[in-house]
């Protein structure tokens, strides 16, 4: 979730003309502390597996991640010869105030930060064609995600595809954020959509249109979004360059 704020950031002091260029990097490696504090507090999966928005679903796993970007102007990217990644074309942050961890459950929050950042990017919500969701495989924080979504983005939540990395890579607390930013960017460019992996069935708290057989084509526009403790949300909308 830091690094999806220092994303953010990054992209609101750039587009003010105040930096031309700002690097923005993040690591996590898991720790037998940090380890013991979610196992103590119920949060890792118990089966071993993430199952992002899935029936059976029942926590997360801690995963190591190291990532970097290059947040600049168009002008400054030309000016180098350099030739972006994407395009990041909109971000939207809110806060729930609701609980110290636990998600609202209509994910109200969530749901204004993507707003915020379809209206930066100056899209529609049916111009969105995936979702890197934050998806930790919690039973109550999966729900409210998919609540936000549908809150959002309306009928079109149904039908966007959707998938949580972390049911691959886990999750990389300060990390993760950047790391799934990446992969959406990826998906961008390589035309093919990343799997929800150890997805075992639906569940009717999470009606979405999830990523769970081969590849799908790609799309022009993703969403990245990020949630964290306390109630802080954050959306990052990337585009084809």
């Amino acid at each position: 979730m830091a690094s999806a704020t220092a994303v953010a950031d990054a992209a609101a002091a750039v587009a003010r003309g105040q930096l031309e260029r700002v690097v923005v990097a993040a690591g996590y490696l898991v720790e037998a502390d940090q380890f013991a504090l979610f196992d103590a507090g119920g949060a890792l999966a118990r089966d071993g597996r993430v199952r992002p928005f899935s029936s059976g679903r029942s926590g997360l796993l801690l995963g190591d991640g190291v990532a970097a970007v290059v947040v600049e102007a168009a002008s400054a990217a030309r000016t180098r010869g350099a030739s972006p990644l994407a395009v990041l074309a909109g971000w939207g942050r809110a806060g729930d105030a609701h609980h110290v961890c636990r998600p609202r459950p209509d994910g109200a929050g969530l749901a204004r930060a993507i707003t915020d950042a379809l209206r930066r990017g100056g899209i529609g919500p049916q111009r969105v064609g995936y979702v890197n969701a934050h998806g930790t495989g919690s039973p109550v924080g999966d729900a409210a995600e998919a609540a936000a979504l549908h809150r959002a983005l309306g009928r079109h939540a149904a039908t966007v595809p959707v998938s949580s990395t972390k049911s691959v890579h886990g999750q990389a607390l300060e990390a993760g954020a950047l790391l799934e930013l990446l992969v959406a960017v990826g998906a961008l460019q390589a035309g093919r959509l990343p799997v929800n992996a150890g997805w075992l069935g639906p569940d009717s708290d999470c009606p979405l249109n999830l990523v769970v057989a081969g590849a799908r084509t790609g799309a022009d526009h993703a969403l990245s979004l990020s949630t964290a403790f306390g109630g802080a949300n954050t959306a990052l909308l990337v585009g084809a360059p």
